[in-house]
């Protein structure tokens, strides 16, 4: 089975707009990216949290910013299906508190309608994260 141009053309679309997310978000601390790219109704479920709305993830951002700095997410693999982006990511970064570097990786699934993710599911390694900076 074949799929048609149109349907390549919006898989990549979709993969393109995930990892410039992640870039331009998280690489860059472009805070402003959050609205452009997440819907004012998306809803995020990170682990047991529901983040919804770019409001309530701008939150989460600040508070994430406020313990970390110096990110570099690289994605590692990215695919795509539907309406659907998958992408599995290496992150680094600093604890701020403790100066000590991290590495986690996770993995982010996201629906999206006209350019702007809709809903997302994330998990990512925090068991590892909290035994790197403890103590």
């Amino acid at each position: 089975m074949s799929a048609s141009p149109q349907s390549i053309n919006t898989l990549e679309q979709n993969k393109q707009l995930t990892v410039r997310w992640f870039d331009e978000v998280w690489n860059h601390g472009d805070r402003d990216a959050i609205a452009k790219m997440f819907a004012p109704d998306g809803v995020l479920y990170d682990g047991s949290a529901v983040i919804r709305g770019p409001a309530e993830f701008e939150g989460f951002y600040d508070r994430l910013r406020a313990q970390f700095s110096d990110f570099h997410i690289t994605p590692v693999i990215l695919v795509a299906e539907g309406d659907l982006a998958c992408i599995h990511w290496n992150a680094t970064f600093k604890h701020i508190p403790t100066d000590k570097p991290a590495h986690v990786t996770g993995t982010s699934i996201v629906r999206i309608k006209d350019g702007r993710f809709v809903e997302a599911w994330q998990n990512w390694d925090a068991a590892s994260l909290a035994a790197q900076i403890a103590g």
